[in-house]
């Protein structure tokens, strides 16, 4: 007989409706297509507030859900956050980050929103992780995933061939959606339907697609056509920290990739040496951005300026004073852009080395447990499941090389790299759980 004492059901994941999950898959697949439901919609000014800032507050109608089965069933739900491996160096950061508040008198609701800003893309993964999942939904989200990259890649190639060949730009519904291509190495940077403001994103968007490509699908020619317009497609971003991405996680998939890796690094080099003077920083608002973060590091090394003091949407909102000694034209991009053009420096910044470390160490867990989980798949002879964690796993440091040079607030990147990692890690804690059950059947 099961024990059903409380040992045991404070574990269980939360069973919910599958037509609950379903949305929440269909929310994650539908954010690289965000800007263009906002075209679609101009003429509708609350459909448009609506796509706008449906990720800032779906998070918190994520954990309302979880919360109301709680409420609920007291006796049977329960977080199970301990156990995901996340959660003590978040737990440190939020501690270091309310004391850098408290030590910096920043107003409390500039301080706590800036806490969240830099978090709320974490919570998606407990969220997803607390679920319990089945493999074929995980299996079918990950099939999407694919299916909007690739279509990502055809529109994207499609409009680049008609930019080469000196087509009318009117005729390219994308130009006339998003404006013209932005030049880099002389070619046109790629347009596609998530837009021109994101290419890096949408850059580390195909790495993610391309990888999983690679890692489960079986039919041959499929999995060829499939990484080659991926492939182009990453290319053709002419993204600097996308190409770097790609280098990193083919060296990580296979040593020897490295040598036709060093192509990669070429690529980039050829990139950015013509062109270096225009990165000092009186010139350049990334350059800029991050000498101003590493000043105030300086004068607050151990816990920073305080969390949202400095980069992050909160500084803007509060009209930090950190800015009121900047150029205007820098001034204008941060207002435009609502953040800084890099993470990391942001980060430094506002909670000093302290919070930098833990930060950082949420990464480090994270890869860690993706590797260990992986590693158990591949010793249970479970060959698709070691796949797809080694490319979550390695998928996680091209997010930390993304996070140097531009920002990590971008939903349809994040959101979807946290959901599966939570699906992921969910699928393996239901194993464990039913070892368990299985021992205590033995007991009884």
């Amino acid at each position: 007989m099961i024990n059903t004492s409380r040992s045991d059901y404070i574990i269980r994941l939360f069973d919910v409706a599958s037509v609950t999950r379903k949305l929440l898959v269909i929310f994650i697949l539908l954010l690289p297509l965000q800007r263009l439901l906002k075209k679609l919609f101009i003429q509708n000014k609350f459909l448009v507030k609506f796509v706008s800032y449906s990720d800032e507050v779906s998070t918190l109608l994520m954990f309302a859900i979880l919360f109301a089965f709680i409420a609920l069933k007291p006796r049977v739900y329960v977080f199970r956050i301990m156990e995901l491996p996340t959660t003590r160096p978040l737990f440190l950061f939020i501690l270091v980050a309310s004391f850098s508040m408290a030590y910096n008198s920043v107003y409390v609701f500039q301080g706590v929103f800036g806490i969240y800003d830099v978090i709320k893309n974490i919570l998606v993964f407990y969220v997803f992780a607390t679920l319990r999942w089945r493999r074929e939904e995980f299996l079918s989200f990950i099939f999407w995933i694919k299916v909007i990259v690739i279509v990502l890649a055809v529109t994207g190639i499609i409009g680049e061939i008609l930019a080469i060949g000196g087509i009318d730009p009117s005729l390219n519904p994308l130009v006339r959606m998003y404006g013209e291509h932005k030049k880099r190495l002389g070619l046109d940077r790629v347009i596609s339907i998530t837009g021109t403001g994101g290419v890096n994103y949408l850059g580390l968007y195909a790495l993610m697609g391309f990888f999983l490509i690679y890692a489960t699908t079986k039919n041959k020619l499929e999995k060829f056509l499939g990484m080659f317009s991926t492939l182009g497609l990453i290319f053709l971003t002419f993204s600097r920290q996308a190409w770097m991405g790609l280098f990193a996680m083919m060296v990580l998939t296979k040593r020897k990739l490295i040598w036709p890796g060093l192509l990669i690094v070429a690529g980039i080099a050829l990139m950015t040496i013509p062109s270096v003077q225009r990165y000092t920083p009186d010139q350049y608002y990334r350059s800029f951005t991050y000498f101003e973060a590493f000043r105030i590091f300086l004068d607050h090394p151990f816990f920073g300026a305080g969390p949202g003091m400095f980069g992050g949407l909160a500084s803007v909102i509060f009209h930090s004073p950190y800015y009121d000694d900047w150029p205007r034209y820098f001034l204008g991009k941060i207002y435009s852009f609502g953040s800084l053009d890099a993470f990391w420096p942001s980060i430094l910044a506002e909670v000093g080395i302290l919070g930098f470390t833990a930060y950082l160490y949420i990464w480090v867990a994270l890869y860690r447990k993706l590797s260990i989980v992986a590693g158990w798949y591949k010793s249970n002879g479970d060959t698709l499941l070691y796949n797809i964690g080694t490319v979550l796993k390695n998928y996680s440091v091209a997010l930390v090389i993304m996070c140097f040079f531009t920002g990590f607030n971008k939903p349809f990147v994040v959101y979807t790299f946290f959901a599966l990692c939570g699906i992921y890690l969910s699928l393996f804690l239901q194993r464990e759980e039913d070892d368990g059950l299985i021992v205590t059947n033995k007991q009884g």
